[in-house]
């Protein structure tokens, strides 16, 4: 999200915020049944691919949502976000794991990669906080800041994970060598 973006999100948020709040005491009749979602299955325990897609579809319907559908749509966008911090504390693991078979390299890309991962998710809590606090107005940019902005980090954490998977398959690669090839190798990685 550009500067111009976050200083146009925190005017929204300073300006609707008195509006947010009348809004929320008023009382909104609610969608006819027909518009409603239908209700969430409960996850696959084998295959948390799956759950991610179906919550992935979930914040694609976020941008069906109405003004009217505020609550629906930030509990959507919070069980997505939480999902998503889970993929990242697996990522983490999954790096502290193999830290010290890791080059220095590795080990800063690594570092690298979850800095702008934490900075994206930033991000996604500011869209996440503008939805619940825009005016109606302004609904439909902030809806959709957030949905973009899921996609965004969800395609990093994915990127991130086949990245670890990779260096994870070289460094068993290297570890299954036989020992003459593994010291030739260590040698041609030292300048």
């Amino acid at each position: 999200m550009n500067t111009v973006s976050r200083a146009l999100t925190a005017a929204l948020l300073l300006v609707a915020a008195p509006v947010a709040a009348a809004q929320s005491t008023a009382k909104t009749p609610p969608d006819p049944p027909q518009a409603q979602q239908p209700a969430e299955q409960p996850p696959d325990p084998q295959g948390s691919g799956d759950v991610s897609k179906e919550i992935g579809h979930t914040v694609d319907a976020i941008r069906a949502y109405s003004a009217e559908r505020r609550a629906e749509a930030v509990a959507n966008a919070r069980r997505a976000a939480d999902d998503l911090d889970r993929q990242m504390q697996r990522l983490q693991e999954q790096s502290d794991r193999g830290w010290a078979r890791m080059s220095q390299a590795a080990r800063q890309r690594s570092q690298a990669t979850m800095a702008d991962l934490r900075q994206r998710r930033n991000a996604l809590a500011e869209w996440m906080g503008g939805m619940r606090h825009s005016s109606a107005t302004a609904w439909d940019e902030v809806r959709s800041g957030f949905v973009n902005s899921y996609h965004e980090l969800a395609d990093a954490i994915r990127r991130t994970r086949e990245e670890l998977d990779k260096d994870s398959k070289t460094s068993n690669d290297v570890k299954d060598q036989d020992p003459e090839q593994a010291g030739e190798t260590e040698s041609d990685d030292k300048p």
